[in-house]
């Protein structure tokens, strides 16, 4: 992934309409921040080359949440 904003940012979202992005919420709380993170820049780059893009969130595996948390 690193590889795409250092290097490719400008070929991959550059004229982009749509981003769906998924999280995983089995995740440990490390990986899951640094997931947060990549998203905030994907956000942040997307917002760079092509501003007017729809953004859609998908949550995976979003039923093996426990009601309590």
């Amino acid at each position: 992934m690193e590889n795409y904003f250092n290097q490719q940012k400008d070929v991959i979202f550059k004229d982009v309409e749509v981003l769906i992005y998924v999280f995983d919420v089995t995740k440990k709380l490390a990986d899951i921040e640094e997931e947060l993170n990549s998203y905030k820049l994907c956000l942040e780059t997307l917002a760079e080359f092509s501003p007017e893009a729809r953004v859609f969130v998908l949550i995976h595996k979003i039923d093996r949440i426990q009601d309590s948390k």
